[in-house]
């Protein structure tokens, strides 16, 4: 039989095979992709067996430092739409792990810092050698079938697992020049900062004390004078954050889906938010009803109005302000969330004196560039 009567028959033979047998040797990106099973790595990569309370990793790798690398084999990014990156990694100091396209040298998919120490503040926690789940924006998204390639920077990391996940839509990027409160009064619009990371071991540490520490902390520059603007970046100690401009799909802004998509840390955050609300009149006695997921400050036009305390659900009209007045022109208000492990939210209206949603005549604009 000659070379080329042999290769149609195996071709032949791949197109007739069932579609499970072919589907065998592809990973859809959507599904738990287990890094101790990669087939291929640098020399010093290890595969080990976790157990005990660490059952549900399975099977994992160790990348030893610089230079080492592995890849995990034919990846299906088709189901991916509007997707982030969610892994299981552990590390014994501050780390740098990188999500590359095909190899070593391949498009960045995700950068993922992971810090274990030196995070500061009093309750600071160590994670040294424990597991963590983190959720991390991406860079690229491949198209069609990939292999992805694990490479770290410096310190050496373990890898349990990763998965990319789409997410629903709870924010839309702000296209139109101006929108109204919804018909129940609830401020969709809003400029979101990336979060700030904050070492909370447990919501039981939001004392009064705690938190008045907190919120009166000035973390960035121009923090309670400057107006933000869409994509304007900040420095938060070694963090440099970025500023969204978003409409809320919910009347409750999902802080926590915020963060999924747009930070590096889910739980322990502070989170600060940005509405821009124009008056065509001076409206008096109204005050400020919001509810938070955990606790909150809040700012008009620079005044401190109200703070809840403690770790709480977030709960409509959960606290009211005293009495407002609401400028002709522009009006600014700020609030600041901060929350430990668990979900993060929030929402806020103006209510006039009989209980009644401010609506018809604000508008939400934004800032110009």
């Amino acid at each position: 039989m000659n070379s080329s009567l042999s290769y149609y028959l195996g071709l032949l033979a791949v197109t007739l095979l069932p579609t499970a047998a072919l589907s065998q040797t592809v990973s859809p990106a959507t599904d738990r992709l287990v890094m101790g099973n990669s087939r291929e790595m640098s020399a010093g990569v290890t595969v080990g067996t976790a157990d005990g309370d660490e059952h549900h990793l399975s099977r994992y790798a160790s990348l030893p430092g610089k230079g080492s690398w592995l890849r995990y084999g034919s990846v299906d990014f088709t189901p991916l739409t509007d997707a982030y990156l969610v892994l299981s990694v552990r590390a014994r100091d501050n780390a740098e792990l990188l999500v590359h396209e095909g190899s070593t040298k391949g498009k960045v998919i995700a950068r993922v810092d992971i810090v274990v120490k030196g995070g500061g503040g009093p309750f600071r926690r160590d994670y040294s050698g424990q597991w963590m789940s983190l959720a991390v924006p991406l860079l690229h998204t491949p198209r069609g079938i990939a292999d992805i390639v694990l490479t770290c920077k410096d310190t050496g990391v373990d890898v349990g697992w990763l998965r990319f996940k789409n997410r629903p839509k709870y924010f839309a990027p702000v296209t139109s020049a101006a929108l109204r409160p919804d018909d129940q009064g609830y401020l969709r619009r809003w400029l979101l900062l990336e979060p700030i990371r904050q070492d909370i071991r447990s919501n039981v540490v939001f004392t009064d004390s705690y938190l008045q520490k907190a919120f009166s902390k000035e973390y960035f520059k121009g923090q309670m004078t400057r107006l933000p603007r869409d994509g304007q970046q900040v420095r938060v100690g070694d963090q440099r954050l970025k500023w969204h401009a978003l409409d809320s799909e919910n009347y409750n802004v999902r802080l926590f889906r915020f963060a999924e998509r747009w930070g590096q840390q889910t739980y322990g955050s502070l989170f600060w938010a940005v509405t821009v609300i124009d008056s065509p009149r001076e409206i008096r006695d109204v005050r400020l009803s919001v509810g938070s997921n955990g606790a909150s400050s809040w700012w008009l036009n620079g005044d401190h109005v109200l703070t809840l305390e403690g770790d709480r659900r977030m709960v409509e009209d959960d606290a009211r302000s005293g009495r407002l007045t609401l400028r002709a022109g522009r009006n600014i208000l700020r609030c600041a969330v901060i929350n430990g492990p668990g979900l993060s939210d929030f929402c806020a209206r103006f209510l006039d004196d009989e209980g009644h949603a401010v609506v018809e005549p604000l508008t939400l604009i934004l800032p110009k560039k």
